[in-house]
């Protein structure tokens, strides 16, 4: 069978679960396998396919078909450049966290010689968040943290492909607690559970195949951040940043919560390309 073939054939059998999107995920799938991309696979069309690539495209196929999301069948995942392990121990890293990183990077102080920024990265899942602001900031130290096990090993496993091991340090924990009380972090991000149980707009894919650990917050869905929130207050510097990422029409509730607590500027949330309320950025006061 030629690459052309494989191609139409894949997108005809994708289509009941990807719907428009089967020609890309197949497109996918056969390019992580020969490692090219879409115009390679055009150019080489006439060209036959290994009997082994195409053994193994129709195992991802099988395995797309149950539901299981493209990240996990392929078990990568491309986040901010960096090419990521993916698999069910953690959550799925999405095109709108990539913003998350860079609002982060431009809360960071500007680079210097001398004073090596600290960041902590909460509830870090596969660290892709923390690895991908280390590979932009080269003298940036950050501490990824997690509360699930199986997360961290993930997140080790992406820091040692990556070679970045001495500047992303993985902690087990929850929230902020596990630090001593003392104003030592210069930016606090995190991309929380912050979904309601039971939000009946969930893509069951999500709600079938990833960790309902790193979704899901209490009844408001803002229970975790709020935490932080808390906890930012004694353990970031003053002029500190806290970045997180938030969930659809939490923006009200977030502003008029951070109204009662002085110690914080004036919010900015920021819009992604869908002009959803994405990202909340505030500062500790100086």
């Amino acid at each position: 069978m030629t690459i052309g073939e494989i191609r139409r054939q894949t997108t005809a059998r994708l289509r009941p679960v990807a719907g428009d999107l089967a020609a890309l995920e197949g497109d996918r799938m056969l390019g992580f396998l020969m490692n090219c991309g879409p115009t390679e696979l055009t150019l080489r069309a006439g060209n036959a396919i290994q009997s082994a690539d195409e053994e193994k495209l129709a195992t991802f196929v099988a395995d797309r078909l149950t539901g299981r999301p493209l990240a996990y069948v392929i078990g990568h995942v491309e986040f901010y450049g960096l090419d990521l392990l993916c698999d069910p121990r953690a959550l799925i890293p999405r095109p709108e966290t990539e913003e998350l990183v860079a609002a982060a990077l431009d809360c960071l102080p500007e680079p210097r010689s001398v004073i090596r920024p600290l960041a902590v990265d909460i509830g870090t899942g596969s660290g892709n968040i923390a690895l991908a602001m280390a590979n932009q900031r080269p003298d940036l130290h950050i501490i990824g943290t997690d509360i699930d096990r199986q997360a961290l090993i993930l997140a080790d496993e992406n820091r040692r492909r990556l070679d970045l091991g001495t500047r992303v340090q993985l902690v087990g924990g929850r929230s902020l607690t596990m630090f001593r009380p003392a104003a030592i972090f210069d930016l606090i991000v995190s991309n929380p559970p912050y979904v309601v149980p039971g939000d009946p707009n969930l893509d069951r894919s999500v709600v079938d195949f990833e960790p309902h650990v790193a979704l899901f917050a209490g009844p408001s869905g803002l229970e975790i951040l709020f935490e932080l929130l808390v906890g930012a207050e004694i353990l970031l510097k003053p002029g500190g940043w806290v970045v997180s990422e938030i969930g659809f029409g939490q923006g009200n509730e977030i502003r008029d919560f951070l109204r009662t607590r002085p110690i914080w500027g004036d919010p900015v949330i920021h819009r992604d390309l869908a002009y959803i309320e994405r990202i909340l950025t505030v500062q500790r006061r100086r």
